[in-house]
């Protein structure tokens, strides 16, 4: 359902990252439903767009997102006329990224990710079943699936992996490039006829403190008394639920380093 809601109000609002100079500039977009049903597939969705040092210098532990929006500013009147009558260009093919994270429901995104994979891609579909989608951890397989799978318009990804470079990806592996690879706004190798894609990059929003007490409740239920999780802590492990730079706001900021990286910036 979610994915419906998203394509019945498709995000056409696009910048080239060469126009970008650093992270002062950068502007980055908010989305939020206009019904108290978000899950309701005639659900409208409203897309803000903010500079991301505004973000970035003001998001706190306090944070709800309700003041991501008052930061932002509204697209309205012919942005939204337009968004209501989209039809993107023939080469240019929609794919929404979703980004995992811990105590944000990654675990329903994940599971939706790898049926929507398994039903609208036979490449995948005839795979053994696995417990993530394919191309969840491993950036080659994600282009890959994008590359076999037409008809799969929306990827979940694990977020906060710095492997999983979608944002600079130029196709390079065991030291070959593969030149076909091109898509919207990171552009290599002009010259070569390939596909262009449009991905749209989501992360999703939870207040500091209610991610990081959702993540001690989590340990407490798999643990019980929290004697497993100290001892990993006392051996400098660490535990994943746990991770700062899994948290949205460290999220948005490695994605946006990708994106200046990609633009050479």
């Amino acid at each position: 359902v979610t994915n419906r809601v998203i394509h019945n109000n498709i995000f056409p609002f696009t910048r080239s990252l060469r126009s970008y100079t650093g992270a002062d500039t950068f502007m980055i977009h908010i989305v939020q439903s206009t019904t108290s049903d978000g899950d309701n597939q005639s659900s409208t969705l409203q897309w803000s767009e903010v500079r991301w040092r505004d973000v970035q210098t003001k998001w706190d532990r306090n944070t709800i997102f309700s003041d991501l929006i008052a930061l932002s500013t509204p697209l309205y009147a012919e942005e939204i006329s337009k968004a209501q009558n989209y039809s993107p260009p023939s080469k240019e093919k929609p794919k929404i990224v979703i980004h995992c994270l811990p105590k944000t429901a990654s675990t329903t995104l994940r599971v939706a990710c790898r049926q929507h994979l398994r039903q609208n891609c036979e490449f995948i579909g005839n795979m053994p079943l696995r417990q993530d989608p394919y191309g969840y951890r491993d950036v080659d397989k994600f282009f890959d699936a994008v590359g076999k799978c037409p008809d799969v318009h929306h990827y979940c990804v694990q977020g906060g992996d710095a492997s999983m470079t979608i944002l600079n990806y130029d196709g390079e592996k065991d030291g070959k490039v593969n030149s076909n690879w091109k898509y919207d706004n990171l552009i290599q190798n002009e010259d070569v006829e390939s596909e262009t894609y449009h991905f749209i990059h989501l992360v999703p929003f939870r207040n500091f403190d209610e991610w990081a007490a959702s993540a001690l409740k989590q340990i407490y239920v798999i643990d019980g008394q929290c004697d497993d999780i100290d001892n990993l802590l006392e051996q400098c492990l660490g535990y994943r639920e746990l991770y700062m730079e899994l948290y949205p706001k460290s999220v948005m900021a490695l994605q946006i380093g990708m994106a200046l990286n990609a633009n050479k910036r």
